[in-house]
């Protein structure tokens, strides 16, 4: 669950799997004059919406910080639930569509690799008597892509181009992740301002950063603008009152009594850019 806390004194708490979902919805606007829509697209869009599915069972039955007396943030989970969690989704994932699966293993293994270079500032926190096992799961896992990048790739042009195009619809994955969490983590009066990438615009260029700055109103600039047209998109989150619960049944009963609202944001281009541009070209679609 993403958790914050405002000013109105509540908790404001969104599903793992809604973010998801929400963030798969706005990657399938993904590609203009200026970003490539890299091969297995769809796979892609996919993984980002499902890169969550593990964390279901985790929301509905909420987890909860005994100490605290409040459902545990997603930074807190333990460590050995964030394993099983993202393992069971992984494989649900992979079984539905291998590319897919590969994505979400990826992202999964770099949670606790500062996301294999990409992001050195973000990594899990992995406890020294743990790290020997998470390093073995890492290990693990890489092995077996080996043989699923082998089939996938079944010789169909140059192995290069393939592992190009994943590495691209990672860092896709990995912005589009950032980017719900922050309308996941925000308000709509927001006018916080971060950088989040890199993602390249095509298989030769460097990776770019993106600037996200709130307005305000809803409304967020996305600077460089990756999508085809602006972005109209949808957060659905619970409020439950900011204190101390005295046991799990408790909070539990709060959010289960606590309506859905939907939050309304737009991601739109800077001012002085066409609010659409078309594709690229058609042909890098797969």
């Amino acid at each position: 669950m993403f958790i914050t806390k405002h000013e109105d004194g509540y908790l404001y708490i969104v599903n793992q799997y809604d973010h998801s979902v929400q963030a798969g919805e706005v990657a399938r606007y993904w590609g203009n004059e200026e970003f490539i829509r890299p091969q297995y697209f769809e796979s892609m869009c996919l993984a980002v919406e499902k890169h969550d599915i593990g964390w279901i069972e985790s929301d509905e039955k909420v987890l909860f910080d005994e100490l605290a007396g409040q459902p545990v943030p997603f930074l807190s989970v333990n460590l050995l639930q964030h394993v099983d969690f993202y393992g069971k989704g992984y494989e649900k994932v992979k079984a539905e569509d291998p590319y897919a699966g590969l994505l979400v293993g990826m992202h999964w293994m770099g949670l606790y690799t500062s996301r294999f270079g990409y992001d050195p500032s973000f990594t899990f926190k992995i406890p020294q008597d743990l790290a020997p096992q998470i390093d073995e799961t890492i290990i693990q896992m890489q092995k077996e892509w080996v043989e699923l990048k082998m089939e996938l790739w079944n010789k169909q042009g140059p192995r290069s181009e393939f592992e190009n195009h994943l590495w691209i619809n990672y860092e896709i994955v990995q912005f589009m992740d950032r980017l719900s969490q922050y309308v996941s983590m925000h308000k709509p009066d927001t006018t916080n301002k971060l950088v989040m990438g890199p993602v390249r615009r095509d298989l030769e260029s460097k990776g770019t950063m993106i600037t996200v700055q709130g307005q305000g109103d809803g409304s967020i600039v996305v600077d460089p603008f990756p999508f085809v047209s602006e972005v109209e998109t949808t957060v659905k989150l619970r409020k439950i009152p900011d204190v101390k619960y005295d046991s799990h049944s408790a909070v539990y009963k709060a959010l289960e009594e606590a309506d859905y609202e939907e939050v309304k944001w737009k991601f739109v281009p800077p001012a002085d850019k066409k609010s659409s541009n078309p594709l690229k070209s058609q042909s890098i679609l797969s």
